[in-house]
């Protein structure tokens, strides 16, 4: 989403930053009495950072209340843009009332998990916070492996940082360093995946909307709603409606207007 209070703009107008709380609204509205889920998974950058700790926590505070306002349960994943100026994710750990960032749960006969991401304070800050936050941390891999060694159930999975291969030609934000667009320890995580009946693996952060099929696994990324997608100053307003079957996902593109 990429929430920045109103009067403050993101250093780029692809950011449609001011837009951001707006669309949240429009979105509550339309789940609470349209759509009706389960459950909203939020995958990460709810903030726009401002390079200020203080100021920073303050906004992702002020943003993920909102999320409230939903009347069915929400989860979240941390994003690149939420830590970059966080010493250590408990932080938001605290704030979204997490034990740890990393965790599962089943429900209705299905697999769920999500992936946080972990800081790295001896790395770099000038490149958005997605160096020293662009890994699952080795607690959290052997974590994975024995969650899904002992689930029983098909298993859908939630990460901020792409998981699947994409060189990222054409990305307004990638196109020239796919890398900052994926995970760093992906293939430790793809090794854990394959073979355990994973449905899909759902992800942000690379700033367009796509499916890819990798190793017979669905990779689904979910792009920004507050991305200027067409550079027509309307937002994308981007979300997915998930729909599960025993041994399929259905996934609805949809769009929030303004």
């Amino acid at each position: 989403m990429h929430y920045l209070p109103q009067g403050k703009c993101a250093n780029e107008n692809r950011k449609l930053t001011h837009y951001a709380e707006g669309i949240l609204s429009k979105l509550i509205y339309s789940v609470n009495n349209e759509i009706k889920p389960d459950f909203v998974v939020n995958l990460g950058d709810l903030i726009e950072y401002v390079n200020n700790s203080e100021d920073d926590i303050k906004n992702y505070k002020y943003i993920y209340d909102k999320l409230n306002n939903f009347l069915c349960p929400v989860f979240s994943v941390t994003g690149n843009h939420d830590l970059k100026t966080i010493d250590s994710r408990s932080t938001l750990e605290k704030i979204m009332g997490y034990h740890h960032s990393a965790y599962s749960f089943d429900y209705n006969n299905f697999h769920f998990v999500f992936l946080g991401l972990d800081v790295n304070n001896n790395d770099i800050l000038n490149d958005g916070g997605i160096s020293r936050t662009q890994y699952a941390s080795k607690s959290d891999i052997e974590w994975l492996e024995s969650d899904l060694i002992k689930n029983k159930f098909p298993c859908i999975i939630f990460n901020h940082f792409g998981i699947a291969e994409d060189n990222m030609k054409g990305n307004f934000w990638f196109n020239n360093n796919s890398e900052n667009a994926l995970l760093k320890n992906r293939k430790k995580i793809k090794n854990i995946i394959n073979n355990k009946n994973v449905l899909g693996v759902f992800s942000g952060h690379q700033h367009w909307t796509k499916k890819i099929v990798e190793d017979s696994i669905n990779y689904y990324i979910l792009g920004s709603m507050t991305e200027n997608i067409n550079n027509d100053g309307i937002p994308d307003g981007v979300y997915f409606i998930v729909e599960v079957y025993k041994d399929k996902l259905e996934v609805t593109e949809k769009h929030i207007k303004i």
